[in-house]
């Protein structure tokens, strides 16, 4: 049991209707693997290429080599897999899902050999950039204290007592979910909160269900000069949702009436915003070609819901009213380079290229209307947790008349500033075929992803002698894969 009274400064902020978190604009400025399956077989290493619609949403230059219209569609499958362990335990999650590649059209106009300006084409198309679907359990078992103790009894004491008078909310007390679900005790008389959680040995079991996606519409013109010289804009109009379903679940499972509570959180994030994305391909020899991209941040406008029940005498709980507000992703800059093997005559032509892409996670934004302390201690959060990220493709394609085989690899970097805790980076094997008739062609491609040794902390605990929260460093190891099958239909007219 715990009596009432003022806490030092430090406490974390109380569960409640702000539930923006420094970890949503990076969820939404972040590229995955998926498009064209000529894209994936490759592993995105299109830079300097070009030729592919997927040009749009990278280098837009890249359009700029077709010499024809066409459209192509996409589609797949896509399958995500977890294993996290932590003491030893260890828990397996995974789910497949249909994944949407891309829709997407190109417009080819010749303006003769006399201008300089040999073609120009106009592009428009809808790609996925990303998708979310994830799904992960951790399981702690024989703990000696419990998530109540430790955290939420704390932060209830510090969220209704007043940091200057020591009076006690006990209305909002009285009203909180915690309280309304029968997981807190409190008594008015002595002012002392107790929970059946205070005493026993534990059982933790957690879920995170993640699903959405993000998309971009692009609307792009390209030109070519005198075959030697690309050039590209595009206008990205990137739309997408966001949501994570986090049930937590806790036992006492010690000698005694058996007790449980679930805490359950959700957020949803549906998110609108637009960017610019500029790139140029160089061919000073007909065998090589460089290629350079700069694309500007996002900017976002996002409504979001967050809701939390509590079950355990009693269901407590419900929706929070939507809040809107304003995020920036960071500029992006992309260098290429390809190699082309063989000649036009040849029967067996082939492709070797690299992109190298720099993106600084740190300079994110959130912007808030009317919270300017929270918004301050967002972006300085950010600043602290972010940095600096490299993302290296690389591709090659051999070409046999009609046939093509396609390999590559993909590490993205680590956006997180201490490596030494969080893993966001993936690495990336891919493979692909491909037929393409002078009218139709379809491609098909698999990737395989893997991210190793992210950490996911549960909680911060509350030090009752000292009066300090100190991070619980004993966190799970999450193991993450990914398998992508993917085909793309085109037509060229």
């Amino acid at each position: 049991m715990k009596k009432l009274f003022v806490l030092a400064l430090g406490v974390l902020t109380y569960w409640g209707a702000n539930a923006q978190s420094e970890t949503f604009p990076l969820y939404f400025s972040q590229y995955g693997m998926n498009g064209t399956a000529a894209y994936i077989g490759k592993a995105g290493a299109t830079g300097a290429l070009g030729g592919d619609i997927m040009s749009a949403h990278y280098n837009p230059a890249g359009l700029g080599l077709y010499r024809s219209n066409e459209m192509t569609f996409s589609l797949g499958l896509d399958a995500v897999s977890s294993q996290s362990t932590i003491n030893g335990l260890k828990s397996k999650d995974s789910h497949p899902t249909f994944n949407y590649g891309n829709l997407g059209m190109v417009f080819d106009f010749n303006n003769g050999t006399k201008n300089s300006f040999r073609h120009f084409q106009l592009s428009f198309g809808i790609n996925r950039l990303m998708n979310f679907n994830n799904r992960k359990k951790i399981v702690r078992d024989n703990l000696s204290s419990s998530f109540v103790y430790d955290n939420v009894e704390p932060q209830l004491i510090d969220a209704y007592t007043n940091k200057i008078t020591g009076d006690v909310d006990v209305n909002g007390l009285l009203a909180d979910d915690w309280y309304q679900s029968g997981v807190i005790d409190f008594d008015t008389a002595t002012y002392i909160m107790s929970s059946t959680y205070d005493n026993g040995t534990f059982r933790q079991i957690r879920t995170v269900r993640e699903s959405g996606y993000l998309n971009e519409f692009s609307m792009s013109l390209s030109t070519n000069y005198e075959n030697w010289l690309y050039l590209g804009m595009t206008i990205g109009i990137p739309f997408g949702d966001y949501t994570c379903k986090n049930t937590f679940t806790e036992e006492i499972t010690s000698s005694g009436t058996p007790s449980n509570y679930t805490y359950y959180q959700e957020q949803k994030l549906s998110v609108s915003g637009i960017n610019l994305k500029f790139g140029a391909i160089a061919r000073p020899v007909q065998w090589l070609r460089l290629g350079v991209a700069v694309h500007t941040p996002t900017w976002y406008n996002v409504d979001d819901d967050y809701n939390q029940t509590i079950s355990e005498r009693w269901t407590a709980g419900g929706w929070f009213n939507t809040f809107s507000y304003s995020m920036q992703s960071p500029w992006r800059f992309i260098t290429s380079a390809a190699v082309i093997l063989g000649g036009a005559k040849d029967k067996v032509q082939g492709t070797l290229s690299v992109d190298y892409e720099y993106a600084d996670y740190g300079s994110m934004l959130i912007t808030l209307d009317n919270e300017p302390l929270f918004e301050n201690t967002l972006n300085t959060s950010i600043e602290n947790n972010f940095s600096g990220a490299s993302t290296l493709r690389l591709g090659g394609e051999i070409k046999y008349g009609t046939l093509r085989g396609r390999l590559g690899y993909a590490s993205f970097g680590n956006p997180y500033d201490s490596k030494d805790i969080n893993n966001g980076a993936w690495n990336y094997i891919t493979c692909g075929v491909g037929y393409r008739g002078k009218i139709f062609s379809f491609d098909l491609a698999y990737a395989y992803g893997k991210c190793s040794d992210s950490k996911y902390k549960s909680y911060d605990i509350y030090d009752d002698n000292t009066g300090v929260w100190y991070a619980d460093n004993n966190a799970a190891k999450i193991d993450t894969k990914k398998h992508l099958i993917q085909a793309t239909f085109g037509i060229r007219f």
